[in-house]
């Protein structure tokens, strides 16, 4: 219904990576230095390395002229979710903090759970430019700078009105349909359903949408927003166990259309949800909370770039 605690986590993560340009590699000890300490260019090259391969066995290709500007790019994000690392690192250092507190170890946990396995969970690291204890790091500022949030029923109900479509249950179509290039042809089509032909059959004979052959045009449930508007009219406009009398001309062609079923919206009861939202609430709090401090640590530091690394102006 709303994203998971994972999903808060890796939400707050994506906000904070900056896409910035980046310089050719050149020759150094240290990339860029963040309040005196350094980011040595070994570790970067081996970061982006790292990240480079992952992303290849996911199909990527960098020797594309697309490929080149993906990593050209992948390299700028790279550089600065290091220079972010630090920051929370130093942050950890300052604040006397516990990155291996039993409490950050659960949070991991949960990550790891939803991402699948080991395997994934490293992967994602990588391709977020952070390592392990980095993740840590962050999740014990997070839990340090967050700790005292709190929500009232007040803002929990506030909540609850500005998402409740997000608590709903929207209004759906499940349908089937026959795709063909001509109006006359579907106008046929209608003939032949209207003498009792079947429906299903039909589609896996004359309709030109790949796949029909075999699931008999099945298109499921839907909601609106998920088709191209003509067809989408016509579906929602349609009684149920009915097909279309007149073709239904899209983009694609023309469509006969059989509708299964159709669920009306089902507003969501406060009481039941309310739970679940008072935790979407206290998690949206936090995470405001932590981009504001964070965007405000990231303007207070000393960030000196050696040549060649400097972010696009």
């Amino acid at each position: 219904m709303q994203k998971s605690r994972v999903g808060i986590i890796l939400g707050v993560l994506a906000l904070m990576l900056v896409t910035t340009g980046c310089s050719s590699l050149v020759g150094g000890k240290w990339a860029v230095k963040v309040n005196g300490d350094p980011i040595l260019i070994k570790d970067y090259d081996a970061r982006v390395a790292d990240a480079q391969k992952t992303y290849e066995t996911q199909g990527m290709k960098f020797d594309t002229d697309q490929g080149k500007q993906a990593l050209t790019q992948i390299k700028s994000q790279l550089l600065d979710r290091m220079i972010e690392g630090k920051l929370i690192a130093q942050e950890v250092k300052n604040q006397k903090l516990n990155p291996e507190d039993a409490k950050v170890k659960e949070q991991e946990d949960v990550i790891k759970k939803n991402l699948g396995d080991a395997t994934k969970f490293q992967d994602t690291l990588k391709q977020q430019g952070m390592t392990e204890p980095e993740l840590k790091n962050f999740l014990a500022v997070y839990a340090k700078i967050t700790g005292d949030i709190k929500v009232s029923d007040a803002d929990v109900k506030a909540f609850y009105d500005k998402n409740v479509a997000n608590y709903s249950q929207p209004e759906s179509v499940k349908a089937r349909h026959i795709l063909v290039k001509t109006e006359d042809e579907a106008k046929a089509i209608i003939v032949q359903l209207k003498a009792g032909a079947d429906f299903q059959q039909l589609a896996k004979d004359k309709s030109i949408e790949p796949g029909a052959k075999d699931s008999g045009g099945d298109l499921g449930t839907f909601t609106k927003g998920k088709m191209v508007p003509e067809f989408e009219k016509a579906a929602f406009a349609q009684k149920v166990g009915t097909f279309s009398t007149e073709p239904v001309k899209t983009e694609f062609g023309y469509h006969v259309i059989l509708v299964e079923a159709h669920t009306n919206a089902v507003a969501a009861d406060f009481a039941k949800v309310k739970a679940q939202v008072e935790q979407d609430a206290l998690n949206a709090s936090k995470d405001a909370k932590f981009q504001t401090y964070f965007d405000d640590l990231r303007k207070k530091a000393k960030t000196e770039y050696a040549k060649g690394y400097q972010p696009a102006a």
